[in-house]
């Protein structure tokens, strides 16, 4: 390798890298979550308070009906928010919240402002209506270890949750 092609080279490597072509840990989307249980479009609204909420390993927080999270730095990718959600219950009094999280997962991309929407159409809970399919166990579980101190019963007894029972 000559001199020249060596310098060239290196030229190369801190041009790609001063433009932010690198290997793209840096890399970050900004996420907010909107508590939308009461989206007028819709014939029932679950009256549902988001009491903890976590997108890709990053918390959330509480957020209130009508409400909207402050946006948040998260790592671009694939995930479900899951989150911990009082009936009725702007206290968040555990005898009345549930484990619940999105139906689908949801994907941001690097440098991308989003803000998921929570609302009837597109969260699954342990105790749902009749012919409606449960949380997986998978989420269920991820959800209880991520906030144990909401006392949810183990994936096989979900519906003798408190809420579940009344």
């Amino acid at each position: 390798m000559t001199v020249k092609t060596l310098m060239l080279a290196v030229l190369g490597a801190v041009a790609l890298v001063g433009t932010g072509c690198d290997s793209g840990s840096n890399d970050v989307a900004y996420v907010a979550i909107h508590n939308y249980f009461d989206n007028p479009d819709n014939s029932f609204n679950p009256p549902w308070t988001i009491c903890e909420s976590s997108y890709l390993g990053v918390e959330f927080g509480k957020i209130e009906i009508g409400a909207t999270t402050d946006e948040q730095e998260v790592t671009p990718g694939l995930g479900y928010v899951l989150m911990v959600a009082a009936w009725d219950d702007p206290t968040c009094d555990p005898a009345h919240a549930l484990p619940i999280a999105t139906t689908a997962e949801e994907e941001v991309v690097s440098g991308q402002h989003r803000t998921i929407t929570i609302e009837m159409n597109n969260h699954q809970g342990p105790c749902p209506p009749e012919g409606v399919a449960p949380i997986p166990e998978d989420l269920y579980e991820q959800i209880r270890s991520m906030w144990p101190s909401y006392g949810f019963q183990p994936y096989a007894d979900r519906t003798q949750n408190t809420q579940c029972t009344q």
